[in-house]
């Protein structure tokens, strides 16, 4: 959609509009006093008549680029015109009014009350002396309020609406920072309590057995070559999502990076080995008919999974795990299980891990629950829709750039 007509117009627009208004206002003053038809009585007087004519229309003009010395312009020629003949007084007025409103506008409210209340105390004081009649001091009066007014409320909706822009770009800048953290967490959390796990085992059996030691590092190196591959992924993605803000010239990504899919449920069985490295078997589950599910509900899952996995490998002590998919009509539920000792992992309001799968749940308008099993054990389940929500969080493969929003304009 395309912005209003208002939003697309530059400053020189606006000026180029503001100097057809003081070509207006000049017409509208040559023929009040008396220039048009030559109603002055001396040529001295005439060109006086010209003179503050022009000298009330410029600054319609200039309103924009200087608004309170147009102002104050503005107000001497409504002066000196209000000493000499009244009736043209009141025709300077509708200028005064249209520069006093760009002053709201642009200045704060208490120096723009304080130009408003100038204008007020001068044409109260041309009142006094008999040079403004009180029948026409008054709708003068209003008109300066109103215009006052109107101006003064534009520039608050605009402040508003600039501090609406301000908040909408810090929250997603938050958002991004959350959603690569969470990432991060998944990633580096998972390999390195398998490479913990591994180097364990490997520094224990070395001398014994040096086959299981030369086993167990050849997992920490798969484990780890992983990890980085991941990590190069979700980094040379944002390089990529940052390369329109650096220039033509910039490379949308490192390179060599790799830029494979996002991880998802179809590499549940390289996860399933992985964590089977650091000596914990798990079985796989399926029930239902496996269907093709959105990209942030596939890598949801596989985060879920995984972390629940690392939360098994690092806290439960246990050498069996459970993992369960099952398949439904509008959702997919995922139910990871063990018998370890249910007193070691963090519960359900603690713990980044937890909140972490927790949020990814949440943000697709799902359920998800962890806690410790009636049995022994400890229990994580999730129940994820496969019509995913219009905030759910995008996959780590497709972060894009923080959202901006345009400059606000206007009259």
């Amino acid at each position: 959609m395309r912005p209003p007509i208002t939003a697309r117009m530059r400053r020189s627009h606006w000026i180029a509009l503001d100097c057809l208004a003081a070509v207006l206002a000049l017409l509208v003053l040559a023929g009040a006093t008396g220039v048009a038809d030559h109603r002055t009585d001396s040529w001295p007087e005439l060109v006086l008549m010209v003179g503050l004519a022009s000298l009330a229309a410029v600054p319609v003009a200039l309103r924009r680029i200087q608004p309170l010395v147009s102002f104050g312009a503005v107000l001497a020629v409504y002066l000196t015109l209000g000493l000499m003949e009244p009736v043209n007084a009141v025709i300077v007025a509708f200028p005064a009014a249209y520069v006093l409103y760009m002053v709201a506008v642009t200045y704060r409210r208490r120096l723009s009350a304080t130009a408003l209340v100038v204008a007020l105390v001068l044409e109260s004081g041309l009142a006094a002396l008999g040079r403004v009649a009180s029948t026409t001091a008054v709708p003068i009066g209003l008109m300066l309020i109103v215009l006052w007014l109107f101006g003064s409320m534009a520039r608050q909706r605009r402040a508003y609406a600039s501090g609406l822009q301000q908040q909408a770009a810090s929250q997603a800048v938050a958002e991004e920072r959350l959603r690569i953290a969470r990432e991060l967490h998944d990633v580096v959390a998972h390999s390195m309590a398998v490479i913990a796990v591994q180097a364990g085992f490997g520094q224990y059996v070395i001398d014994n057995q040096p086959g299981q030691a030369r086993e167990a590092l050849s997992a920490i190196q798969a484990t780890s070559r992983d990890a980085l591959d991941e990590m190069r992924r979700m980094l040379s993605v944002l390089r990529q999502a940052d390369a329109p803000a650096a220039g033509a010239g910039a490379s949308p990504a490192a390179p060599g990076a790799p830029l494979r899919p996002a991880d998802g449920l179809a590499d549940l069985e390289r996860l399933i080995t992985r964590v089977g490295h650091a000596g914990v078997h798990v079985a796989l589950e399926v029930t239902g008919a496996p269907v093709d599910v959105p990209a942030s509900v596939d890598l949801s899952a596989f985060r879920i999974i995984q972390e629940a996995l690392t939360n098994v490998v690092k806290h439960a002590a246990t050498p069996d795990c459970r993992v369960r998919l099952d398949y439904r009509e509008q959702e997919l539920r995922l139910e990871i299980l063990d018998q370890g000792d249910a007193s070691a992992p963090p519960g359900p309001g603690t713990g980044h891990g937890l909140i972490g799968m927790r949020e990814r749940a949440h943000l697709l308008g799902g359920e998800f629950s962890a806690g410790p099993r009636p049995g022994g054990g400890f229990r994580v389940a999730a129940t994820l829709p496969l019509t995913a929500a219009p905030e759910a969080a995008s996959p780590a493969g497709s972060l894009g750039p923080v959202g901006s929003v345009g400059p606000v304009s206007g009259p």
